[in-house]
């Protein structure tokens, strides 16, 4: 009987001591601020009206409770990449919404956006090209154009015509959290709606090029014969030599299969680096 006593009185002091470093964890936590949060800072200095690049970027550890409205989250960061700056940056400064040309969080004018000497230029899009409506500014895509050479149809071809380009604004949603509240109802990634334009950031020459694709490559309606292609945000590289497609790659199976060996070459090539890769 004793033993069983001093089983219980030994497990209720366990039990307590459990709970009480527990309470005191929590107390520390609260005390301290709560859960750190990533916040972006600079890693350079950074110009007056210079076009923000992941490489100028870090980040730093601030608690929960000292977090403010104008600090931007380090997973936000692809949201930023090539927008300028309206306030020069020293390194180890907190980026903060209110240091870039956007005015703020909320309101993020698309000519704020557009880095200097390149242009805002807007393309069609459907299901496809926006992805479901999941495509979102600061995403990097590439660009198909599939149009004739003659005018007709029998001579189509699918061609490369730019890569790795910043997309601006998805629709009306330009980026801020406040304005995909609005456009989107609740303003989460996971209630993607119809989009119907695309908004891209280009050069000048690019501009003329995809102006001239859309109108050639469109056969009436939503078609323009422009098609894009998401990349992984990490992945910047500018494929060179990428051939035409045609209708004698999609009906000879050599073809069909030297273009399953090229992909296969590239899973190999990048298979260690990238465990996603399929």
């Amino acid at each position: 009987m004793n033993t069983k006593a001093l089983i219980i009185a030994i497990g209720a002091a366990a039990l307590g001591l459990v709970l009480l470093l527990l309470y005191k964890q929590r107390f520390e936590a609260e005390a301290s601020g709560g859960v750190p949060v990533r916040v972006l800072i600079a890693v350079q200095d950074i110009p007056l009206g210079a076009a923000l690049s992941e490489n100028m970027m870090g980040y730093r550890l601030i608690p929960q409770a000292y977090l403010e409205d104008r600090f931007i989250r380090y997973s936000d960061v692809r949201r930023i990449i090539g927008v300028r700056v309206s306030n020069g940056l020293r390194a180890n400064q907190t980026v903060m919404w209110t240091d870039l040309a956007t005015a703020s969080d909320a309101r993020r004018d698309l000519s704020s956006l557009v880095s200097t000497g390149m242009r805002a230029i807007t393309v069609r899009a459907d299901i496809t090209n926006s992805f479901g409506g999941l495509l979102r500014p600061g995403d990097r895509v590439d660009v198909l154009g599939t149009l004739s050479r003659t005018g007709g149809e029998t001579d189509r071809v699918t061609i490369p015509l730019l890569q790795n380009v910043l997309v601006l604004a998805a629709g009306r949603d330009t980026g801020g959290e406040a304005q995909r509240q609005t456009v989107n109802g609740t303003g989460g990634a996971n209630n993607p709606v119809e989009i119907s334009q695309i908004t891209l950031s280009v050069s000048m020459e690019e501009a003329q090029l995809l102006t001239y694709a859309a109108d050639r490559g469109g056969s009436g309606g939503r078609h323009t014969g422009l098609t894009l292609v998401l990349r992984n945000p990490e992945d910047i590289a500018i494929l060179e030599g990428v051939p035409e497609t045609n209708i004698e790659d999609i009906f000879e199976p050599t073809r069909r299969a030297n273009v399953s060996r090229r992909r296969r070459q590239v899973i190999e090539r990048i298979g260690p680096q990238n465990p996603n890769a399929p």
